[in-house]
């Protein structure tokens, strides 16, 4: 994935948010795409990176590629297939592929033994130049399977040198005619990319083709939280990737009938798959402004995005939105950083004030500490309870008692006292009367029961 969608796709995305359930078959490319594994401390698995010339100016680091995914895989075919254009590989060897031809054929017109020493002379240049651009065509193409091999880490280099012995130098396999060669295939264009289909092909299956069709088509979806522009960046991304894949029709006992699946879509196709991943009301919008189904996929890109922007369909789930909030980035880090460190400042040009209330440790009433009361609630100057000499204050609510007296008592609080005192006496005197006389009879029963069981005996 590039850099610009890695920005543009939300964080923590899965891929059930991408897709209509679990695929059945493990599809080749998916939209949300694979971590590459990390290294754990301690494991030097790195590899040095190699210094590649791409002109005569300019220079590119390379370091060797370790399997992570098949998408990461094509992206290392496709920059070798980028360095190799800007080495200008294919250029040079086709501009010096029709002059060694043309020598190749001086050179079968003339005899070896032709008795005229100009021809002689001829001939021997023509093979001279055929000679020589037929070394440097080899270089070049050398040159290209040396730096694939490079790219590589240990264990892909190892699977390409085998394939590469297999497939250019050995004899026995079959030509054009049919028939079994005796002579080895060599390095060329051709068997270069076949080898590198024969490499990926060990990184994935042969219907791989076939298998991203019906993940596009049938399986993927778009997810709430990505808008339309973003999604059909991915889904550009990985159609390009497309052509790439092995397909059932490279096999060579493949039937007629199958159709190749390798292909990018049409601008048709893709504005119909972006039409089925829209919502329902994107697409009801749509329809209302548009008469004809769309066909220019960047147009419709524009189009559904103002309406997307108009309806806000981009759903943002609650767990997501605690998150953020939870857990703030490096940006409202940054900005609460910011204003701690201006309100530091502005505090510090700040002239302080004076306390106008007192502090706990200057309140303390005197009065109150020697004859009664709450003495740190209050200061002396400001007590209501007494006055100096320890007579009671007016104001206070029990200010006719004395000190030896409860504040909140009165005369008539104390005749009250003694009424439900002696009242209390009168109903513990009946209730002991009536519980004597509970016992007599009760005591009188038993002795009633007693005497009846004697006279029985």
């Amino acid at each position: 994935m590039s850099a610009e969608l890695h920005r543009l796709f939300p964080e923590g995305l899965k891929h059930a948010e991408a897709e209509r359930g679990k695929p059945r078959h493990e599809p080749p490319l998916r939209f949300v795409p694979t971590k590459a594994p990390e290294s754990e401390q301690g494991d030097d698995i790195t590899e040095k990176s190699i210094t590649v010339e791409l002109t005569d100016d300019t220079t590119l680091k390379v370091t060797p590629y370790t399997f992570s995914d098949v998408e990461s895989f094509l992206t290392l075919q496709k920059r070798h297939q980028y360095i190799l254009d800007q080495q200008d590989a294919n250029k040079r060897w086709n501009k010096m592929e029709p002059i060694m031809g043309a020598a190749d054929a001086i050179v079968s017109t003339i005899l070896a033994t032709d008795p005229d020493p100009r021809e002689i002379t001829k001939r021997k240049k023509q093979v001279e130049l055929r000679d020589g651009l037929l070394r440097k065509m080899s270089a070049i193409i050398s040159k290209a399977f040396n730096l694939y091999q490079q790219m590589c880490s240990a264990a892909l280099r190892a699977e390409w040198d085998d394939i590469v012995a297999e497939h250019c130098f050995s004899i026995g396999w079959i030509n054009e005619d049919d028939e079994t060669s005796e002579t080895f295939r060599g390095q060329s264009w051709l068997t270069l990319a076949e080898c590198k289909r024969l490499h990926l092909l060990t990184v994935c299956d042969q219907d791989a083709a076939e298998r991203h069709t019906i993940y596009m088509n049938v399986t993927l979806k778009k997810p709430q939280r990505v808008a339309v522009k973003p999604f059909f960046k991915r889904v550009k991304e990985l159609d390009d990737l497309a052509p790439s894949l092995p397909c059932l029709k490279d096999q060579e006992d493949c039937p007629p009938e199958v159709e190749r699946r390798n292909i990018s879509m049409t601008p048709f196709a893709m504005c119909g798959l972006l039409m089925r991943n829209v919502s329902v009301q994107i697409e009801d919008e749509y329809n209302c402004l548009h008469p004809t189904v769309p066909t220019n996929p960047k147009k419709l890109v524009e189009q559904l995005t103002k309406i997307e922007t108009k309806l806000g369909s981009v759903v943002v789930p609650a767990n997501d939105r605690r998150k953020s909030e939870s857990q703030p980035d490096e940006s409202r880090s940054k900005k609460r950083a910011k204003t701690e460190n201006s309100s530091r400042k502005t505090n510090q040009k700040r002239i302080p004030r004076k306390d106008q209330v007192p502090t706990r440790a200057e309140k303390g009433c005197k009065l109150c500490a020697e004859y009664g009361g709450a003495k740190d609630t209050h200061q002396t100057s400001v007590c209501k309870k007494w006055l100096p000499g320890g007579k009671p204050h007016p104001e206070w609510r029990g200010g006719k008692t004395t000190a030896n007296i409860n504040v909140h008592q009165g005369e008539h609080v104390n005749q009250l006292m003694a009424q439900q005192a002696e009242f209390q006496k009168t109903i513990l005197k009946q209730m002991s009367k009536i519980s004597a006389k509970k016992r007599k009879k009760k005591r009188s029963r038993q002795r009633y029961s007693d005497s009846d069981s004697s006279d029985s005996d």
